[in-house]
């Protein structure tokens, strides 16, 4: 069984409820300055149609807000929400990798590990996540941090954007 410090807190369910009632406050605001990056759709698009392939969220964020971001880029059909693990579960973002494997496990009756399973991130703590998690990590040096910083950080691969789409999917594919 998976526990987390904040979701065994007590006040838990009231900061859950501020947090999405904040989301959803803000989204009209995520869709002004938010964007698709390029590629990203697209990449999407011929994973799904991988029947080996799950596509789930890990992520700092309650379920709530990771749906209503997603929703917000109408990305929400690509991805397994169920299959995924989020800020709510635990307080340690290196719990949210093991945790999204442990629920496709039971999901989907398959084992994933290092072999199959494949984080997709553009931050040093994402690729120490993966790491931590069993995980493969493809960087994406789409954020603040450099495809030099991705690499010091222990990224497998490091792409500087997804707008070779090919490329992008067979790199994510582990091909």
């Amino acid at each position: 069984m998976f526990v987390s410090n904040s979701v065994s807190d007590p006040g838990w369910p009231r900061t859950r409820d501020a947090l999405q009632a904040a989301g959803a406050e803000r989204q009209s605001e995520l869709r002004e300055v938010g964007y698709v990056l390029p590629g990203v759709r697209e990449v999407l698009q011929h994973i799904r149609t991988r029947a080996e392939v799950i596509q789930a969220v890990v992520t700092g964020n309650i379920v709530q807000n990771a749906a209503l971001k997603l929703a917000t880029f109408a990305l929400e059909d690509f991805f397994d929400l169920d299959a995924g693990a989020y800020g709510g579960d635990s307080e340690d973002r290196h719990d949210l990798v093991r945790l999204a494997k442990i629920r496709a496990e039971r999901l989907y009756d398959a084992v994933f590990d290092e072999k199959n399973t494949t984080v997709i991130g553009d931050t040093p703590r994402d690729v120490e996540a993966a790491h931590e998690g069993g995980a493969r990590i493809v960087a994406v040096a789409t954020g603040v941090d450099s495809e030099w910083e991705l690499r010091a950080a222990g990224a497998h691969l490091v792409l500087q954007d997804l707008s070779d789409v090919d490329q992008a999917v067979s790199v994510i594919l582990g091909r």
